[in-house]
């Protein structure tokens, strides 16, 4: 074991478990808090990684819902170094994260990153444990971004990550998938990240009854041909699904790295093999294509163009479609989407689940008419329900 003194803190490592540490200026009063510290960075050796994350100068960038770091020690205490930009960005945009504790469904804590960077208290006991923390990033990928870039412990007892777990979904969708304004309320005249919470969605609860590893691609507004555009008539085609599927956190890259598109970071989808895609997308789409025949068409073609595309990059993935929450003017359209695509590609399992509109005189409205908790977990039933027929889980 090597001890190394600086003027800012003692980090105690072994070269066999930690392989990396840099340095930080923290507050002196910092470097008295844990007197035995072990300081590793989030690689991939130390920790696991859940959804598309950006790994630069050593820093964890976590952009999408529920993306996440968890790591194991044997110890007291953990904290970890967390950067942010929330000069960009309105108090109501700031990112927001969760931190778990071992198998705990709630997190132990809800942090707000309201610093460029800020060293956060993860764990603390009073006798050392084994536990496995987890950082979790609540707030969707079109606001504030966030960044790990540093993780301590009080002890030189770091162990190997989580293991990966058998069953894998890709998880595809919009705002409804990132759990946006689901502890809000119908009155919200603002939408605020703190009433975003993923884990409330029906996509994180769903893979959590699968007990499957996940990766979700959502972002709040987009659609398959068109944004959200509210009362106009002219589609918006700037950031939409299938775009933002090529990459790893295409608003990493350009919000916070301030690049061009053709700096931005390709995703390697080798990275992630799902057993099972599920597809939620047309809530958008339904506020340009409304009721015309030809841009239902045009949704219907684009629609199974992408399912091509996702069945070309996981030729082994079984995939769930739905639609129906929030709105329910492309269901038809998406079902004979389903319907023509599995027609023309007979080696694909491909299935359509139909979703009832939100019920807000039993189960109530969130920010900006989005589910509320208790719809999620009716959509996450049904969802459960048909993954189990469609894969043959039990």
């Amino acid at each position: 074991m090597y001890s190394f003194l600086s003027p800012f803190r003692v980090c105690i490592f072994t070269t066999v478990q930690i392989s990396e540490y840099h340095i930080n200026h923290y507050n002196f009063e910092d470097y008295f808090r844990m007197e035995d510290k072990m300081n590793f960075l989030p690689t991939e050796d130390h920790v696991k990684v859940s959804g598309r994350t950006i790994y630069r100068d050593n820093v964890r960038y976590l952009g999408y819902s529920a993306t996440s770091i968890s790591f194991c020690f044997t110890g007291c205490k953990a904290q970890a170094v967390m950067i942010s930009d929330p000069a960009d960005w309105p108090e109501e945009q700031h990112a927001r994260v969760g931190i778990f504790v071992n198998d705990n469904p709630e997190p132990s804590k809800r942090i707000e990153l309201k610093e460029l960077r800020q060293t956060i208290d993860l764990y603390e006991a009073k006798t050392p444990e084994t536990v496995t923390i987890t950082i979790m990033k609540y707030s969707e990928p079109e606001y504030a971004i966030c960044g790990i870039e540093e993780l301590i412990i009080d002890t030189d007892t770091l162990l190997a990550p989580p293991a990966p777990k058998n069953r894998k979904i890709q998880i595809i969708g919009d705002s409804i998938t990132c759990g946006y304004g689901v502890e809000g309320s119908a009155s919200d005249l603002l939408h605020d990240t703190a009433v975003e919470n993923p884990t409330k969605s029906y996509s994180v609860k769903t893979a959590r009854a699968l007990d499957a590893d996940f990766e979700i691609v959502a972002w709040n507004g987009k659609g398959v041909i068109s944004a959200y555009i509210g009362e106009g008539d002219q589609a918006d085609d700037s950031w939409l699904v299938p775009m933002l599927y090529e990459y790893t956190d295409a608003g990493c890259c350009q919000q916070f790295f301030h690049e061009p598109p053709s700096m931005w970071e390709k995703w390697d989808h080798t990275r992630f093999e799902p057993d099972l895609i599920t597809v939620y997308l047309g809530t958008n789409d339904a506020s340009y294509t409304k009721n015309y025949p030809e841009r239902k068409k045009a949704f219907s073609l684009v629609y199974q163009g992408f399912l091509r595309n996702i069945h070309a990059k996981h030729p082994q993935a079984k995939i769930l479609c739905m639609l129906g929450t929030m709105d329910q003017t492309l269901c038809s359209t998406v079902q004979h989407a389903v319907k023509e695509f599995s027609k023309a590609n007979e080696d694909v399992s491909i299935k359509y689940l139909q979703l009832p509109l939100q019920d807000e005189e039993n189960d109530g409205i969130g920010t900006f008419w989005h589910p509320t908790e208790a719809t999620h977990e009716k959509t996450a039933q049904l969802v459960i329900a048909a993954a189990k027929k469609l894969m043959g889980w039990e």
